[in-house]
Parts: C-alpha cells; structure tokens; sequence
C-alpha cells in the first residue's frame, strides 16, 4: 500500500488494535533475523526459506502475544507489508483480510475492535459480579444439554426455550 491509499479513517480504525507487548522477551524480539521475510525469499533457496518459516511458525505457536499480534498485524497493513507476524506470512495475511472483509464486511476492523471491548467488558464483569449458586447450575445444565454455544445468536423463542428446560432442570 503506498501512502496515498492510507485515509484517516483506515489508520483509525487500525489504532484500535494497540501494538502487542509482553513482560517478557518473545522470540521475535530475541532473534528478529528469524522473522525476516519477503514473498521474494522463496526463489532464491526454497528448501532454507521453508525451514526458516517452519522455525519462526513453532516461535510464534508458543508465544503469549500471538493472537493479539496477528491482529495487530491484520489492521496495520501498511506496516507489515514484509515479515513473519503471528507465523503468517504477508501472503497469509492478505487472504485474511481478504475472508475477513467476506465476512464482516469493509469495516471488519472495527467490527472485531468492538467483539474484543464487549468480551473485556464482561470477562471485568464477571469478576466483579460473580454466578450466583443457581445461576452455576444453570450454565452446567444448560452445557450438559445444549452442548456449546451457537455461533449465531439465539432467538427469543430458543432462549425461552432453554430457560425452561434449565429451570425445570433445577427444580427436578
């Protein structure tokens, strides 16, 4: 992307997703030669650049920050045009965002800004407010018959649906 593609309104949105730090050192900053990577790498020596990638994807598969930086990366195109980010390579990440835009449309950035705030929000919830005793058992049961959670919302008439049956549950 040159730097006549980038609009106020895409560096906003990718400042959304502040740039990954860990306490600790991660592999990338211990030996940032391993992640260095162009999509021209490939032709010279394939069989070295494939082992160099397999090296830096083991990295980043036990690295604390991976998710956080893949989206780091996802967001900031313009500064990842090059390199190993999250054991993904510029190639990866531009059919990424690519499925990304697919499925949540052009302002995906922001859309999964959003989802992460929201779980945040209620991961800080619950840690203020914990399960009542009832409502426990409630989440046990309603695992143990329903299984895991849909990925699409329920509607009102499932919800009321399982709700009845956790209820009878507990009062059984």
């Amino acid at each position: 992307m040159s730097r006549t593609d980038t609009t106020p309104t895409a560096s906003n949105q990718a400042a959304r997703f502040a740039f990954p730090h860990s306490s600790t050192p991660t592999r990338c900053q211990l030996t940032p030669r391993l992640f260095d990577f162009t999509n021209g790498d490939r032709a010279a020596d394939r069989a070295a650049t494939d082992k160099r990638l397999a090296q830096a994807r083991r990295a980043c598969a036990g690295c604390p920050i991976a998710t956080d930086c893949l989206k780091w990366a996802l967001a900031n195109k313009h500064l990842t045009r090059h390199g190993i980010w999250a054991a993904t390579t510029p190639g990866q990440r531009t059919d990424l965002r690519n499925r990304l835009t697919d499925r949540l449309g052009p302002d995906w950035i922001n859309v999964l800004a959003d989802r992460d705030q929201a779980r945040r929000e209620r991961a800080a919830a619950a840690r203020h407010q914990p399960l009542t005793v009832n409502q426990a058992r409630i989440v046990r049961l309603d695992r143990e018959l329903n299984g895991p959670m849909p990925r699409q919302p329920l509607t009102p008439k499932d919800q009321q649906r399982n709700y009845d049956r956790l209820v009878h549950a507990l009062t059984a």
